[in-house]
């Protein structure tokens, strides 16, 4: 079995249960999908998780998990007998007993059960205490009468549990900011659908195994939809070659690609867009551009990485495996491009372009 602790859902007052109810039934979907037999029970501030050892993991990687740990129930008085069997396969210099009481009915307190186990432990093993920097932390957790031990504690990814907060649709390249974006606004609750603008078979193949990369924190397969690139953009281009206004190409280019996404989000019934722009990063992505792109979308546009600069971004893309696909093979060049771009556009020369599109089209 498993403890799994949260955070802030322990915050969410008269919501809580919600909260702990999806994420109990979120990590019984995950487990499922990997093939586990599990079950869960939520119990005092906890989730207790009945799969087998192996899924720790798989639970540490759902939102709203903070940490994860393998353990036994035990009698209070069992205890001593599990340690010395237990622990005959260990070998530290230095250890220390950590109980957290969660049931504060319990007769001794967390400062005298560190105390008992302790001693008892020095005793039959003859290990040194180290309360600052031990080699091995023997963990307590007592939770209605019974104690919980384990000996390791898993980091989770911590958020809220995906489905919470609604569902978005994620805008994302084969790049490395916009994957971070997803799970990022994954990690505060959201359900994902993926929009992809496909520009060759090898950026919908990194896609695609992004995606894969990104289901591993959530709870079920996230829908992809692919779009050919060519097919929203060749009007713009041919419009704005016309004009002799190429160097507003980026910035229509992630126009059509957001009022695309917006359409697709009202007949998804999602709540808005995710893009994974970083200010001032490339020419679409100054404050004046943006401006004039979300104009693209009646939805709101969740932009994660707003303020976070490239190396930020490129940390949390290895963390959670999305960087090693990027680097797989070198990325296609826009055919689009022009040699000069916009980086402030107007906004009357914006509207200007705009109806001078829409006329062209009628």
């Amino acid at each position: 079995m498993f403890i799994v602790r949260y955070g802030e859902i322990g915050l969410k007052g008269g919501n809580r249960r919600y909260f702990e109810q999806t994420l109990a039934k979120n990590i019984e979907r995950k487990l499922k999908r990997y093939g586990y037999k599990a079950r869960t029970r939520i119990l005092r501030g906890r989730i207790f998780v009945y799969a087998s050892e192996s899924a720790a993991q798989h639970i540490a990687k759902c939102p709203g998990v903070v940490s994860v740990s393998p353990a036994v129930e035990l009698d209070y008085d069992d205890i001593f007998n599990y340690l010395e069997k237990t622990l005959s396969s260990y070998s530290p210099a230095t250890f220390k007993v950590d109980t957290h009481r969660v049931d504060k009915s319990f007769p001794k307190t967390s400062v005298e059960i560190n105390e008992e186990i302790g001693a008892f432990v020095v005793e039959r093993f003859g290990w040194n205490v180290d309360l600052t920097n031990p080699e091995l932390v023997i963990g307590i957790e007592i939770i209605q009468g019974k104690a919980y031990v384990f000996f390791d504690k898993i980091n989770g990814v911590g958020g809220l549990p995906v489905g919470t907060a609604g569902k978005l649709v994620a805008l994302i390249s084969s790049g490395i900011d916009s994957p971070v974006a997803a799970y990022m606004m994954m990690r505060r609750g959201a359900e994902l659908i993926v929009l992809h603008f496909k520009q060759s078979a090898e950026t919908e193949r990194k896609v695609r195994e992004i995606v894969k990369v990104l289901e591993e924190y959530s709870p079920k397969p996230i829908e992809l939809v692919i779009v050919e690139h060519a097919s929203i953009l060749t009007k713009y281009a041919k419009a704005l070659k016309n004009m002799k206004k190429e160097e507003w190409m980026c910035v229509f280019c992630k126009y059509s690609m957001l009022n695309y996404a917006s359409r697709l989000a009202l007949r998804k019934n999602a709540l808005g867009i995710i893009t994974g722009d970083s200010l001032g990063q490339v020419a679409s992505q100054t404050l004046h551009n943006m401006r004039l792109i979300s104009k693209a979308s009646e939805l709101p546009i969740y932009r994660p990485l707003i303020g976070m600069d490239k190396m930020e971004i490129e940390k949390i893309a290895r963390t959670i495996g999305t960087y090693d696909i990027f680097v797989s093979s070198e990325e296609d060049k826009c055919p689009f491009r022009p040699r000069h771009v916009v980086t402030k556009g107007r906004l009357t020369q914006f509207n200007n372009i705009l109806s001078k599109i829409h006329t062209q089209e009628s």
